[in-house]
């Protein structure tokens, strides 16, 4: 498979156990160099400091008669969790080096959907290790800085032991994130739909908190380096921001054979403003540049101007490159192999490329028409594309405006399919007005009215046989999806709230019927609380909490006596 022995995980020498120096199993850890480990900032014990100084013992336990090493946080490499679920990584100095060979070789690697891993911790009652396989499972988290991963079965989550554990890529044995936690749905969930997942950081989320890593990380950037925005100066585009913004949030197309989603964009030499927009969006989007957290270029950002964090995976200057010089890039990108032809081409061909891939400067390449034809490939092989062309009149733009033409019988079953959905969400969101659901706040003016009129106008569009319909369709599909989990979401509620809402009345009416024993002044001062308490259960959705304040608010005033009179 061409997996040279330097690139290789060494045999997993670089595993690390962590222990307090009591002996207790704290966590995990991977070795970088000679004398530094790499691990979760919750693993080391709080001494109530701003930086632990809490000494822990590091232990080698895949080389032969290595001893526990004392360590201690490094200096400046100390990043605790913030409460937006941002940073959890640290590194720690040791008291005396190891043998560099046994270090880890961190590789940016694209966390891709359904990629397989696996990884080895220290769980409870096996304090010699213990490994568990997963799959990539997509961008998790409020700012996504962590990524998911599906276990191989029910038994392969992460527990207590495994935090600052390597992730390595199977394929290649790269070491390409760190766990980091998991999640468990509350045990009242029936065993049989219940989920557990677990987490880890990449490894270009970790380079970004600690860029002394920078050192120990193979692979290149995500961005090239002209492509890169320093995020000084504000959005002079907006319109063109929000674009590329919504661009970059859509989930990429599944389940649509012979339909590829391509965007192309031109921006003209003197368009300073829009080129910006688009640097701007690029390097918001990845990983190692941009960072979970009130970075002033994310939150003085107009509405709806910035991207996903991890929602570019490789972003490209084709300006004077061959097709086969951008293969290469996105073949080491993803660290593509194949078997016997190794040439960049082969290695793309041999593999599914699911990337999100922005190339500027599409026209301006050595040779743009077989630039093009290899972008074909790309898409084909599953990659998400934005190509950028400079000249609004050039041949290449005009070629990828007729390869990614999709068929005008793809198109037309899509919208059958979409006339199909926008119904069932119709009736969904009907079956919610039934039961008295009050409308969503969160609703963007889209309702199943809203759907039924933009169905039609999409029917009608200008550009319904070009590629550009795709983006329309897409977005599309979103929203119709968004209305039905919208309603979905309102009627489980509903079903959900139903007992205890029946309770509350309940205790409301037993109560009401105590206010014939009370005098005209009393019953004066309950009737706005019973009311309260009236309105508050007659929500559809209720809010509970507050409905059962009121109610409580009108039991307790019904037993309070009147000023002066003994209780």
């Amino acid at each position: 498979m061409g997996i040279t022995a330097d690139a290789t995980s060494n045999g997993g020498t670089w595993r690390v156990r962590i222990r307090s120096s009591a002996g207790d199993v704290l966590g995990a850890g991977i070795l970088l160099g000679s004398e530094t480990v790499l691990t979760c900032a919750h693993v080391i014990p709080d001494d109530g400091l701003p930086v632990p100084a809490t000494e822990v013992l590091v232990e080698l336990v895949e080389v032969h008669e290595a001893q526990p090493v004392p360590a201690r946080v490094a200096d400046g490499c100390w990043v605790p969790q913030r409460s937006d679920g941002c940073g959890d990584v640290a590194l720690l100095r040791l008291s005396r080096p190891q043998p560099a060979e046994h270090a880890a070789p961190l590789y940016r690697l694209p966390p891709v959907l359904g990629r397989p891993v696996w990884m080895g911790g220290f769980p409870k009652g096996l304090d010699n290790g213990h490994y568990l396989r997963a799959k990539t499972a997509g961008r998790v988290g409020p700012r996504a800085e962590w990524v998911g991963l599906d276990p191989k079965s029910p038994r392969d989550v992460v527990r207590k032991g495994f935090s600052g554990a390597g992730v390595e890529d199977e394929a290649t044995r790269h070491v390409i994130g760190m766990v980091v936690s998991r999640y468990d749905d509350p045990v009242d969930v029936p065993s049989a739909e219940r989920l557990s997942v677990s987490y880890m950081i990449p490894v270009e989320t970790i380079v970004r908190h600690l860029p002394v890593v920078h050192r120990w990380v193979r692979g290149d950037p995500g961005v090239d380096r002209p492509l890169v925005s320093p995020l000084t100066t504000g959005v002079q585009d907006i319109g063109f921001a929000q674009r590329l913004a919504v661009w970059l949030r859509r989930e990429p197309l599944t389940g649509r054979a012979g339909i590829t989603d391509v965007e192309t964009v031109v921006i003209e030499d003197d368009d300073h403003a829009r080129y910006e927009a688009l640097s701007r969006a690029i390097t918001l989007a990845d990983r190692e540049l941009s960072g979970g957290g009130p970075d002033e270029a994310v939150s003085a950002a107009p509405r709806g101007t910035v991207p996903p964090l991890g929602s570019v995976d490789l972003a490209i200057d084709v300006t004077k490159r061959t097709d086969t010089e951008v293969a290469l890039r996105v073949a080491d990108r993803m660290d593509l192999r194949s078997p016997g032809d190794t040439s960049p081409l082969s290695r793309v061909r041999a593999n599914a490329v699911p990337l999100t891939i922005v190339a500027v400067g599409v026209d301006r390449a050595r040779d743009p028409e077989a630039l093009v034809g290899f972008m074909k490939l790309l898409a084909d092989r599953g990659s998400r594309l934005l190509l950028v062309f400079r000249d609004p009149h050039s041949s290449g733009l005009r070629l990828a405006e007729r390869l990614f033409r999709p068929e005008a019988a793809r198109i037309d079953a899509w919208l059958d399919e979409l006339a199909g959905r926008v119904a069932l969400a119709a009736d969904r969101e009907h079956e919610t007005a039934e039961r008295g659901a009050r409308r969503s706040s969160l609703s963007d003016a889209e309702d199943a009215t809203a759907l039924r009129i933009n169905l039609t106008r999409l029917r009608s569009d200008p550009e319904l046989r070009s590629h550009r319909i795709v983006a329309k369709l897409a977005a599309f599909e979103h929203s119709v999806r968004a209305v039905a989990e919208r309603a979905e979401e309102t009627l489980r509620t509903i079903d959900a709230q139903q007992p205890a809402v029946q309770e509350l009345k309940w205790q409301l009416v037993s109560y009401t019927a105590m206010l014939g024993t009370k005098a005209e002044s009393e019953r004066a001062e309950l009737i706005p609380l019973h009311r309260a308490a009236v309105r508050l259960l007659a929500e559809v959705p209720c809010d509970l909490p507050e409905a059962r304040r009121a109610v409580d608010r009108f039991v307790a005033a019904v037993h309070t006596p009147p000023e002066g009179e003994a209780p």
